[in-house]
C-alpha cells in the first residue's frame, strides 16, 4: 500500500520542516491522531516518537523511530513492531513558498488485506484533509 499528497504552502521550506517534525504540533493537522509524543531529543536519527490514532472505533498506538533526516528537506520514519510502515516528509522551495509531500507506504497484513482498496481510500483522504489543514495552520488570514 502506498498512498500520497502534498501541498504548496506560502512559507519557508525550514519553516515548514520544522513545524512538521516537531511532535507538539502534530494534533493541530492530523486528521486521525489522538495523541503524539517523543524522545527529548530532536527529532533526528534514531530518535523515537509515540503516536496514537483512532481507526474506524479502534485506538492504535504506534512507535516511529526516525531513520533518514536532511533538515530542511526530508524526514523518514519507520513504525517500530508489528506494524510494517514508514512515513516520508519532504519540504522543497517551490515558487516562492514549499511543495510539502507526505506518502505512507506499508503492508496491510492478514484478514485486513482483503479491504486494501478501501483502507487505502480512506487514508488517501485522511491525508488529503491533513495537508489542507497543514497549510490552514501555517497560512493564517488565506
Amino acid at each position: 500500500m502506498r498512498v500520497r499528497d502534498s501541498v504548496l504552502i506560502a512559507r519557508e521550506p525550514s519553516d515548514v520542516f520544522a513545524f512538521v517534525t516537531d511532535p507538539a504540533n502534530d494534533m493541530r493537522w492530523r486528521s486521525m491522531l489522538t495523541g503524539s509524543h517523543a524522545s527529548p531529543e530532536a527529532p533526528a536519527v534514531g530518535s523515537h516518537i509515540w503516536q496514537s490514532y483512532s481507526y474506524q472505533g479502534r485506538a492504535v498506538e504506534l512507535e516511529l523511530e526516525v531513520t533518514e533526516s536532511t533538515p530542511p528537506e526530508r524526514i523518514r520514519y519507520r513504525a517500530v513492531g508489528k506494524i510494517k510502515a514508514t512515513a516520508d516528509f519532504s519540504c522543497v522551495a517551490e515558487n516562492g513558498g514549499t511543495r510539502f509531500a507526505i506518502a505512507l507506504t506499508g503492508e496491510i497484513p492478514g484478514f485486513a488485506a482483503l479491504f486494501a482498496s478501501r483502507i487505502e481510500r480512506e487514508l488517501s483522504a485522511a491525508l488529503k484533509t491533513d495537508v489542507e489543514r497543514l497549510k490552514s495552520v501555517l497560512e493564517p488570514g488565506r
